[in-house]
């Protein structure tokens, strides 16, 4: 893993100046992890509070894809178009080394350029796995109503066999880690969390923005939750999310079966490297024996050797930059769906509460009207009355009584539905325009993908045809009848 130039540094410069160079004064601290950070004593117009910079979608929001290095900035302008921020995740290194706890940490550069002022500020911060965990913990609390984006899984094979830390894995979780902050930064509502702020630039972290364990509570809420959602359904559908979790669900399902699929093409990738590279030693003894044509047998071994690289880099570059995206997009997409979950749960409470409502409402009336109980209510309300009986309570006095009690139920029945449909219909909304954002994120990802994915390929068959084409004057020079 490549080691970092600095542990951490934050600056302000203009953008005529040198680059690292400017006005504001360095000095190195104590971060996350007890990893280095640093703070920047400037009067940039900038400013250093922790007030989000980040505003609506903007008109200048971007990618810089680079499918030769593996590395993506992601960029975003304010509201005002002034303020453009890029983050860039890179330099994996590991720490704790010799100790029962090494972790790997990332350097998180963030620079936020006033384009108006034409100034840069810059925080350099290392994060490990957890400070990432901890940021999509907060989102995902602070935004019920979002779709916060899906972090590289940490249970994976790796862990299983004791090799998370080597230079493959750290790799690939490097680009996961980058996608999840792009995706925040070109979320409308995400990015204007206090708590991105703070994980971009805060020079302390203290265990106030650590990861605790959940209660023990937790278990049985989740579970509590499990069976509400089991019982109570939408009876009254909604076309719009019916047709929302449709086009999610066939989005994630063809995902699924594009994972599958090129995972088949890597792997037939692998077996023809290798097959490629024993070809290649294979004419190289053969020339050897067959001293007339020497040359031209070592140079196209040489050849297939060099073009087995190529393969081996086309390969590992579709599965940093084409299938770590695809595998995030079905947990984006799963993610989406139990959003709409519970949006139906908040509907199917607002339609029990309604039922209940209108329950306790013909109660009354019923008795009001001095009307006898059909079905279960009639049973029920036989039994009742005996026990009344057996105390000794006149009928008419408690008949008054139960008007007055289902009269009170019923304020605050109606107080309730009034609540929940209140509260059914903002979230729906939230939800519609979620998916309209979501659609927007899918939109810029897919094609910053397919374009790293083109990218690699246009650069694997350039370097293919300039290794076989050196080997062209070399034929040529065999005699020929």
């Amino acid at each position: 893993m490549q080691e970092s130039e600095y542990d951490s540094v934050v600056w302000d410069t203009n953008i005529g100046g040198d680059h690292g160079q400017g006005s504001g004064s360095v000095a190195f601290g104590h971060g996350p992890s007890g990893t280095g950070t640093a703070a920047a004593t400037s009067t940039s117009p900038l400013g250093s509070t922790h007030t989000s910079p980040f505003g609506g979608m903007g008109g200048g929001s971007h990618d810089s894809p680079d499918a030769g290095s593996g590395k993506v900035a992601a960029r975003e302008a304010d509201d005002s178009g002034d303020v453009e921020t890029e983050v860039t995740v890179d330099q994996p290194r590991k720490e704790g080394e010799g100790t029962s706890n090494p972790f790997v940490t990332y350097l998180v550069t963030t620079t936020r350029t006033n384009r108006r002022t034409r100034e840069i500020r810059r925080y350099a911060l290392r994060r490990r796995y957890q400070d990432f965990a901890w940021l999509h913990e907060q989102l995902y609390k602070q935004f019920v109503a979002s779709v916060v984006p899906p972090l590289p899984d940490r249970r994976r094979l790796e862990y299983l066999t004791g090799d998370r830390f080597s230079e493959d894995f750290v790799g690939k979780r490097k680009h996961g880690l980058e996608r999840f902050v792009r995706r925040v930064i070109l979320h409308p509502l995400l990015r204007t969390s206090h708590h991105l702020t703070v994980f971009l630039e805060a020079k302390d972290w203290s265990s106030e923005y650590e990861i605790r364990p959940k209660s023990e509570n937790g278990v049985l809420d989740s579970i509590g939750d499990t069976l509400l959602n089991t019982f109570s359904k939408v009876r009254k559908r909604d076309e719009r999310f019916i047709e929302m979790r449709d086009t999610v669900g066939r989005l994630g399902d063809n995902l699924a079966r594009t994972q599958k699929l090129y995972m088949r093409v890597t792997k037939r990738q692998h077996d023809l490297q290798q097959a490629y590279e024993e070809l290649g030693t294979g004419l190289v003894d053969l020339g050897d024996i067959e001293t007339g044509m020497t040359m031209a047998l070592v140079e196209a071994g040489n050849a297939l050797k060099a073009h087995h690289l190529a393969v081996k880099r086309l390969a590992e570059q579709t599965e940093d930059l084409f299938l770590g995206e695809i595998d995030e997009y079905i947990s984006y997409c799963e993610a989406y769906l139990d959003l709409l979950r519970q949006r139906d749960q908040k509907q199917a409470e607002f339609e029990d509460l309604t039922e209940y409502l209108q329950q306790t409402a013909a109660e009354r009336d019923r008795l009001a009207n001095h009307q006898s109980a059909v079905g279960v209510s009639a049973v029920t309300n036989f039994i009742k009355g005996k026990v009344r009986d057996l105390r000794g309570v006149d009928p008419a006095i408690s008949r008054q009584q139960r008007i007055e009690n289902l009269g009170a139920r019923i304020g605050e029945l109606e107080a309730a539905v009034d609540a929940s449909r209140g509260d059914s219909a903002v979230f729906s909304e939230l939800v519609a325009e979620e998916y309209e954002v979501f659609g927007r994120i899918k939109q810029h990802d897919f094609k910053r993908a397919f374009g790293a994915l083109a990218s690699s390929h246009i650069e694997f068959y350039s370097r293919a045809v300039d290794i076989w084409r050196a080997v062209i004057p070399e034929l040529e020079k065999l005699p020929v009848d």
